[in-house]
């Protein structure tokens, strides 16, 4: 356990944790205003990382709290997760001891499935310190505790291949593919074997910055693009546009013909209450996959393609 001097420290830690490690990590908070100083680290969390919110809560009605001065202490809150509700995945609040360690099973599942996302916990203080008249039930050892990825539907993702396979000038951009170590080469393959530059965003690294098919610090291979495969983990990532300073005017680099195939979770991260998921690509092909099972799966499709297609190898 470390102690952190402030609470979006602890956040920030958990955050980095779980970025580099692909595991989670537990940051304990005090109700409320623990909860509202380690926000800003939360709100970065929901972006796309995983770890997990755990407070220590406390009786909004002041009973059993002591010193009895602090019965009515502002730092209490009842509705204390209202704070956080809106960017986690998943919050609760158990009311009896034997819903504690389900709790604690349930969250560790919705915070690692993919897309994956905090989860915020809440224990009572009372809760906490009684003592126990009975045992626990655990979870059985032998349960799934995540579940199975989502994979491609089989004809939407031979669609992809067939327009990918037909454009003269192929681009992919990426955000998150990374995010999985295997998914980092698999990605790799995919791109040598149908030669097509990559973009990629930089929201984790996806794509070898030195490789000769990384296009990232130039917006020219779209502006011949005939098709751009937007691989993501949010819905509506496109090309960085062009903007004229003067006139505040935004123009797109990707010409209007061109057409889209979108790969990821795209409306599952749909947010009420952010706007991270940006405008709205008018698709011709939107596959919802996790990019890890689908780009394993396009590659073998185009190899395929490639192979009965001469005028397709001359273009890789």
């Amino acid at each position: 356990m470390m102690l952190c001097q402030h609470e979006e420290t602890a956040v920030q830690i958990a955050h980095g944790y779980a970025k580099a490690s692909g595991k989670p990590m537990v940051a304990i908070l005090h109700n409320l205003v623990g909860l509202l100083h380690a926000k800003q680290g939360d709100l970065l969390r929901l972006h796309r990382s995983r770890a997990r919110l755990h407070r220590r809560g406390n009786r909004p009605d002041g009973r059993n709290q002591a010193p009895p001065a602090h019965r009515l202490d502002p730092h209490r809150a009842g509705a204390g997760r209202g704070g956080c509700a809106r960017y986690t995945k998943w919050d609760y609040q158990p009311h009896t001891i034997d819903g504690v360690p389900e709790s604690f099973a349930r969250a560790y599942g919705v915070m690692m499935t993919q897309p994956q996302g905090p989860v915020y916990m809440i224990y009572d203080r009372v809760l906490q310190e009684q003592k126990l008249a009975h045992a626990v039930a655990m979870p059985p050892p032998h349960a799934v505790k995540v579940p199975a990825r989502i994979g491609p539907d089989p004809s939407a993702l031979a669609k992809a291949a067939d327009l990918i396979a037909a454009a003269e000038r192929p681009v992919i951009i990426t955000e998150y593919t990374g995010r999985d170590h295997e998914a980092f080469a698999t990605l790799v393959e995919l791109a040598e074997t149908a030669g097509i530059p990559v973009y990629d965003i930089n929201a984790r690294l996806s794509f070898p910055s030195r490789h000769p098919l990384n296009v990232s610090m130039s917006k020219d291979a779209f502006r011949e693009a005939t098709a751009s495969c937007a691989w993501t983990r949010a819905t509506g990532r496109s090309p960085p546009p062009e903007l004229v300073s003067t006139t505040r005017e935004v123009k797109s680099v990707v010409p209007a013909g061109a057409k889209w195939v979108e790969i990821g979770f795209g409306d599952l991260e749909l947010s009420s209450w952010a706007l991270d998921y940006q405008r709205m690509n008018h698709a011709d092909v939107r596959v919802m996959a996790d990019t890890t099972l689908a780009i394993p799966m396009l590659t073998r499709l185009l190899r395929d393609r490639i192979a009965k297609d001469k005028r397709l190898q001359s273009r890789v």
